[in-house]
């Protein structure tokens, strides 16, 4: 069957798809159940935990990916690698006791990045699939790329009624737009398959934590926010913390540092132009770890 045809059947069943999700990206039915997740972390050997409900229903392939990286283990004892006033960016690096040392380095970040141990977890099949090569008809596995489509309005997914807008706590997927006029296919949540931009099919394993609570200047146009916490105790206890500890510094500018020249998506199997792009992180004088983020409910 051609990829044409694939395209028109999976336009066919969306026309008829009644529920409230404009699904491009969901398809004609969802689960209701809520999966919940559990993240804690550690600062200055001290650990707070934040328990999330994560919207399946409507983000079905985010929630997915982000279940499975989870039960690997993948988030582990990483880092919130860039330290930002409404969100701190998580997932991508892990911890090691030369921090302390090197943490204003490009080469720790070099070192300690996770994009192999992601693309490995894909190449053994425990990520699934949800966009593939451009130009092929048929969407197996030996197709696949190891990226995530874009489940937020910019991609074309939208949702009617009751979707989830930038709060204090929400979690979000990140994802790192490329400037590439490549169409792809995706794999709908459903299993559609429908032709699409690369440039927002570009997520692997980062994910955001909005510690501010004012929204401005915040879209979520360009970003999946499909978690929200039950209770933000945790992340008050920790913001606190954070706060006393800066103010036990001779100045505040001591607890952050700029880092650049931080190489990324060395795997993109798309987009020749964004391998090895250069990107520049604040980083914190104590590390915020990642102990553990734990799926406490499927």
């Amino acid at each position: 069957m051609s990829f044409k045809k694939l395209r028109r059947i999976a336009c066919a069943a969306i026309a008829v798809c009644s529920l409230g999700v404009a699904a491009s990206f969901s398809g004609c039915s969802a689960e209701t159940d809520h999966p919940t997740a559990k993240i804690t972390f550690q600062f200055n050997e001290k650990n707070y935990s934040v328990e999330y409900t994560l919207y399946r229903n409507m983000y079905p392939q985010t929630v997915r990916h982000f279940i499975e990286l989870a039960d690997s283990g993948f988030y582990n004892n990483t880092i919130i690698h860039d330290y930002k006033t409404n969100d701190w960016y998580g997932g991508g690096y892990e911890y090691n006791q030369s921090y302390a040392t090197d943490y204003t380095n490009a080469s720790y970040f070099e070192a300690t990045s996770k994009e192999r141990a992601y693309e490995d977890l894909f190449e053994a099949g425990k990520l699934t699939a949800s966009v593939y090569k451009s130009g092929v008809t048929e969407l197996s596995k030996k197709n696949a790329i190891s990226t995530l489509i874009g489940e937020f309005s910019a991609n074309d997914h939208t949702i009617e009624k009751g979707a989830l807008t930038s709060q204090y706590g929400a979690l979000r997927m990140y994802y790192n737009a490329s400037e590439s006029t490549v169409k792809v296919p995706i794999k709908t949540g459903k299993g559609q398959a429908l032709e699409h931009d690369y440039k927002y099919n570009s997520a692997t394993s980062l994910f955001a934590i909005q510690v501010h609570s004012s929204t401005s200047g915040l879209s979520t146009a360009n970003y999946c926010i499909f978690g929200k916490p039950d209770s933000v105790d945790g992340l008050d206890a920790l913001r606190k913390d954070i706060a006393s500890y800066i103010n036990s510094l001779s100045t505040s500018s001591d607890f952050t540092a700029t880092v650049s020249g931080v190489g990324v998506n060395n795997y993109d199997a798309i987009d020749e132009d964004r391998k090895g792009a250069e990107v520049t992180f604040t980083t914190t004088a104590l590390p915020i770890i990642v102990k553990s983020v734990k799926i406490t409910n499927y």
